[in-house]
């Protein structure tokens, strides 16, 4: 009985279905669906490629009815490369990727939307046309990492960069022996030929001088190759060949200066060898040239700050100076003095006294108009400053030493014939002291020359073609936003800090286009946390795709808990500099934000192509 009343229930059910009597699950019927909208829209014309595409039907799509999608753009028309579709949760929307930008032209989508059967269900034509090549970008995010360099206002630990990384201590040992190496050198040349000519006469002085060029030479080598190295980016032993060094004599000052002073020191080997040469009138002026020039690049370390020329001139004084007053003192604590003798040795320590005196002069002269120079007043703020304090200290200390040794020498030999051994012995010590602390003092500047001073900007000078003020006078905020080149595509961008309330815990830059022109804002995180400059450069550079009304906006939230935030216009300019010809009065805003969360706002219009006075500066 059971099985008959099931089978009357079924044949039941069927006629029902068969008359429609029992709904079915709704589906797209044959030739009924419709597209009622998309995107690109047919007609539209877009600033740059759409990342996706969107279809929308009147109808619900069945599962088994397949939608294609076909992308040509140009004449003829080129296929593109986009993804499957992929229908939405609310049995309408097809969503399309594009797997690769859309070129600038026209293009033409042919759609197609098929039942289960394969027959047509509706077809049509989409047109459209893209504005402008979309800009390469690395990455999906619009986010960027900016590298940030130090601010010229601002000197802290953290401001002060340090040279050459890890191969900076090659470069600082290197340095120190070479520069100690040629300082001895030049200063027995010039003891011998201004106060000792005797001393050829003793072969302590020829090994002496020998060996002082020795280890110039070696001191000199590393150091070149260490440079060599810092500035290649190359290892330290492939930077020992000679053969390499011809990008470090074309790469800049310093690796020019490094490459000439091994010329000069392995020059300076002759009169190292015959240093009687120093005393001939003919042979005199190659003698002392070969030694002074190897001093003379010790200058050219660092060519930088503020009247870098006149700089450059107080430095090879100071370096010239320093090599008389210190190189001097070795060579009568180490070859002079050696051991008691003659009147010569008489005649040549009181001729070094006499001759180094006008060099301490020059040397704290010199030094003092370069501390003015590079640090100014930021002695105790900056890096720079406090390691130069150290070197000062060292400076004084060698002074005073150098005037209790030209006081000894005035009393102690102002009627004396001979060098008798127990003057020998204590000259000997009392010089061997001024150069041990001169040893010190070295190290001290081959430690400053890898610190920035503070008022040497490690920034490079750029020109912007957009520079947007932003100030918030209420809470004491001000920055500066440039654009380089301020067109279509990839930008330079620069922020800099002018001043501000309190450090902030927050910087962050947003780009906004014109409602409706298709393009897609970019919001910046900038790593500042005080007055600075933050820059991003044109290769990695901030993406814009399209072109027209923008609005920037600098947001910042300081150490107190308030924020200020300041708002701009901009325009945006084609690749060939054409301006759109509208000029949308644009409101700029500025408010800061209590901690209680209410919002005091001060509102200006200004013309919004102001923005574009700036002539356009092509991107290097």
């Amino acid at each position: 009985m059971r099985a008959i009343l099931r089978g009357v229930l079924v044949s039941l059910g069927a006629a029902a279905v068969a008359v429609g009597g029992i709904p079915t699950i709704a589906s797209a019927q044959s030739g009924e669906n419709s597209l009622s909208a998309s995107n690109p829209a047919d007609g539209a014309t877009l600033g740059t490629s759409p990342a996706l595409m969107t279809f929308t039907f009147t109808q619900p799509v069945g599962a088994n009815e397949p939608f294609t999608v076909a992308v040509g753009c140009g004449v003829p028309a080129q296929p593109q490369s986009t993804g499957i579709p992929l229908l939405g949760d609310d049995d309408v929307t097809f969503t399309v990727e594009v797997l690769s930008p859309f070129p600038k032209g026209a293009c033409t989508i042919t759609w197609l939307l098929r039942d289960e059967l394969d027959q047509p269900i509706a077809t049509d034509l989409i047109a459209f046309s893209v504005a402008a090549d979309t800009p390469t970008a690395s990455g999906d995010s619009t986010a960027v990492t900016i590298p940030v360099a130090s601010s010229a206002s601002t000197v802290s630990v953290g401001d002060d960069v340090a040279a050459v990384g890890s191969k900076g201590g090659a470069v600082w040992f290197g340095g120190l022996i070479s520069t100690y190496s040629i300082m001895v050198l030049f200063g027995a040349v010039f003891i011998i030929g201004f106060g000792w000519p005797e001393g050829p006469l003793y072969e302590l002085t020829q090994r002496f001088t020998m060996w002082v060029w020795g280890f110039a030479v070696l001191g000199t080598y590393l150091h070149t190759a260490a440079v060599t190295a810092s500035l290649t980016g190359s290892s330290f032993t492939a930077s020992m060949s000679p053969l390499s060094w011809t990008s470090t004599f074309t790469s800049g000052v310093v690796g020019a200066a490094a490459v000439a002073r091994l010329l000069a020191v392995v020059l300076s080997g002759w009169v190292s060898y015959r240093p009687e040469a120093v005393l001939d009138d003919v042979s005199r002026p190659l003698a002392l040239t070969a030694p002074a020039v190897a001093v003379a690049t010790l200058a050219f370390g660092r060519v930088a700050g503020d009247v870098v020329i006149i700089g450059l001139l107080v430095g090879i004084l100071h370096v010239m100076a320093v090599a008389v007053w210190l190189g001097g003192a070795v060579v009568v604590s180490r070859a002079v003095l050696h051991g008691p003798g003659e009147s010569d040795l008489v005649i040549a320590v009181r001729s070094y006294a006499r001759l180094s005196f006008p060099a301490i002069v020059v040397v704290v002269l010199t030094g003092v108009a370069e501390t003015m120079r590079l640090d100014g007043g930021a002695l105790f703020t900056s890096s720079h400053g406090r390691v130069l304090i150290l070197k000062s200290i060292a400076v004084v200390f060698m002074l005073f030493v150098a005037l209790k040794a030209r006081a000894l020498v005035s009393v102690r030999l102002a009627r004396a014939e001979v060098m008798n051994r127990r003057d020998a012995a204590r000259f000997r010590r009392v010089f061997g002291t001024e150069a041990m602390i001169g040893v010190v003092v070295l190290m001290f500047s081959g430690w400053l020359l890898s610190i920035n001073p503070p008022k040497v900007s490690l920034i490079p000078d750029r020109t912007y073609a957009l520079v947007l003020p932003l100030a918030d006078e209420s809470s004491g905020f001000s920055a500066e936003v440039s654009l380089d080149p301020g067109q279509f595509g990839l930008n330079a961008l620069e922020v800099e800090v002018l001043t501000t309330p309190a450090p902030i815990v927050d910087l962050r830059l947003e780009f906004d286009p014109e409602v409706g022109s298709y393009g897609r804002g970019t919001i910046q995180d900038i790593p500042l946390s005080n007055t600075g400059i933050a820059r991003l450069a044109a290769a990695d550079g901030l993406p814009f795709d399209v072109t027209g009304n923008w609005t920037v906006t600098l947001t910042a939230v300081f150490e107190t808990g308030l924020s200020a935030q300041v708002s701009s216009p901009l325009i945006i300019v084609a690749e060939d500099g054409t301006v759109p010809t509208t000029t949308t009065t644009i409101v700029i805003s500025t408010s800061v934000v209590p901690a209680d969360g209410s919002t005091d706002t001060t509102s200006t219009t200004v013309d919004a192509t102001q923005a574009t006075t700036a002539s356009v500066v092509p991107v290097d």
